[in-house]
């Protein structure tokens, strides 16, 4: 091959990527160029984006809010009075308990054992209401049941004692 038809045939295919690469760019151009991607915006969805409520709270028995947007909503004078669900029965705290004194679990007494249950009530009936409000050993406090009451508590061991009276 010749030097003169080299560089012929070398300046059509520069041209012809050249022409296709300005052509794509245009192409881009056209379809994007509805969207805003300035600094200031790109920061903005950013920001946003990290801030977002990633939950929200609600009081058992209720049903759940979707998170509003704080500016919309008219800031209120008085505090919204909250009133307590209805006592839990007996059955309700006990099958919480149930959990570990129904079988056992790490040394738990079960409903009914009275050689279980006689050295934890030989420390009397205080010591036992302390211990399941502030939890020992493995048992967490309330038995991890934090919307327990300490009434309701001291109700479940009360239950439980009875099974061995």
């Amino acid at each position: 091959m010749s030097d003169t038809k080299f560089s012929a045939t070398l300046k059509i295919v520069s041209g012809v990527l050249v022409g296709s690469t300005i052509a794509v760019l245009a192409l881009a151009n056209v379809l994007i160029s509805d969207a805003d991607y300035s600094h200031e915006t790109v920061i903005k969805e950013n920001i946003e984006d990290r801030i977002k409520p990633v939950g929200s709270v609600h009081l058992a028995g209720s049903e759940p809010q979707p998170a509003e947007d704080v500016a919309d909503k008219p800031v209120k004078e008085e505090p919204e009075l909250v009133v307590a669900s209805a006592e839990k029965s007996i059955e309700q705290i006990y099958q919480a308990c149930a959990i570990c004194h129904g079988p056992g679990v790490l040394n738990a007494p079960k409903l009914g054992d009275k050689a279980g249950w006689g050295p934890r009530l030989a420390k009397g009936e205080d010591q036992l209401y302390a211990n399941a409000i502030n939890g020992i050993g493995a048992m967490p406090p309330k038995g991890g049941r934090l919307d327990f009451s300490d009434d309701e508590v001291r109700r479940a061991v009360d239950y439980m004692l009875d099974s061995v009276r």
